[in-house]
This record gives structure tokens, C-alpha cells and sequence, in this order.
């Protein structure tokens, strides 16, 4: 009758035993799950904000290309000699310009985004922003500021001026295979000076993002 009772007290101790090696493993399955659960959603939240950044990108092309028909409508005109506030356009580029107030320990220029005098800040130059274009479908704001790449205003040809131009080779032979240095007049053509066109998009989850245009006529 020993024997029996030593052999039965032996059963129910492994069978104690399982029952705790299986609750650890329930547990360390369930953190498991939840880990995934969570790497899962963080990985759609990044990737939902990843659309919604390239949307407003996307978006920022309307801007652009507004901001390129103001600019053809008035290309080599006296018009872009000085700043057009009401238009967003400025006729020269001031330095230590914060294009989103961030990012810039010092700076001497803002651009105001939001129609509040640039917070109201003091010491510096508010830059008014052109009117918004009409909101897309999808929600996005879009605004642009368009700045003459030349440290002054007026003409670029004058004396304290100093501006970044464009200069397009001419005369260069038709044949691919042969370059022709005898062509006197080969690097002689009007410079055109470069204009930066600044669009800023605002979209749903506070989207937003700054896209930067070079173009010159």
C-alpha cells in the first residue's frame, strides 16, 4: 500500500507542475501577441502618415504652378524689379530667412503663414505669404511665397546688386560626337536671374510639408 500512495503523490506533482509551465507559456504567448499587435499598428500609423506627407506633397504642385503663371504673366516686365506683398513676391531674398520658424536658432525673417503678423515677434521681417488657393478635396491648404534670388531690389545689372543668374551656352556644334571651341559667341547669351518659388501645404492630421522651386525665364 506504500508503494501506491508514493506513486500517486509522483502524478499529481507533475500534474502541478504542467499546469505552471503551461500558464508561463499562456503569458509569454500573450506578451508576444501584444508586441505584434503593437509593431502592427505602429507600423500602420507610419505608414498612414508616410500617405498623407506625399498627398500633401502632391498637393504643393498646385501651388507651383500658380505660382509659375504669375510669374510668366509678369517675366522681364519692371513689375518683378519690387516686392508684391499682396501677390506673395518679393524682389529680393533677406538673410536668415526661417521658412517654418524652425530650425533657425537666430533667425532675421519670417514667412507669415497664418495671417498673425508672424506671432507678433519683434527684431524681425514678416514676409506675407500669397492668399490661399482653394481647398482640395482631400483638405489641403495651399499658400506660396515666391523671392527673387538677388540680395537687393531694382534691377540685377546694377552696381551693389548681386543676384543668382542662369547662363545657357550657345553655339555649341549640332553633332553630338564634336565640340567646337572656335564659336566666339559660344558662351554669350542674356542671363536670366533665378526665381524660388516656397509653397507650403497643410492636410489632415496636421500635415504639412515645404516644397522649393528654382525656375527662370
Amino acid at each position: 500500500m506504500g508503494g501506491v500512495v508514493v506513486v500517486r503523490r509522483s502524478i499529481a506533482n507533475c500534474r502541478g507542475a504542467g499546469l505552471v509551465i503551461a500558464l508561463v507559456v499562456l503569458v509569454v504567448m500573450s506578451l508576444g501577441a501584444l508586441a505584434l499587435v503593437r509593431a502592427v499598428t505602429s507600423g500602420l500609423l507610419v505608414a498612414g502618415n508616410f500617405a498623407f506627407r506625399q498627398a500633401a506633397v502632391l498637393a504643393a504642385e498646385s501651388g507651383s504652378e500658380f505660382a509659375i503663371h504669375w510669374l510668366s504673366d509678369r517675366a522681364e516686365t519692371a513689375e518683378l524689379l519690387s516686392d508684391q506683398p499682396a501677390a506673395g513676391y518679393y524682389a529680393s531674398l533677406p538673410l536668415g530667412l526661417s521658412l517654418s520658424g524652425q530650425g533657425n536658432d537666430n533667425p532675421k525673417a519670417y514667412i507669415d503663414w497664418d495671417d498673425d503678423q508672424c506671432a507678433h515677434r519683434s527684431g524681425i521681417q514678416c514676409f506675407t505669404a500669397a492668399a490661399a488657393l482653394p481647398v482640395d478635396a482631400a483638405g489641403h491648404h495651399v499658400r506660396y511665397v515666391i523671392h527673387r534670388l538677388c540680395r537687393t531690389s531694382g534691377s540685377s545689372d546694377a552696381a551693389a546688386n548681386s543676384c543668382l543668374l542662369f547662363r545657357s551656352s550657345q553655339g555649341a556644334s549640332s553633332n553630338r560626337s564634336q565640340l567646337s571651341y572656335a564659336a566666339s559667341k559660344r558662351f554669350q547669351s542674356a542671363d536670366t536671374v533665378y526665381y524660388r518659388i516656397t509653397v507650403q501645404v497643410r492636410g489632415p492630421r496636421n500635415t504639412t510639408a515645404f516644397v522649393q522651386t528654382l525656375v527662370h525665364y
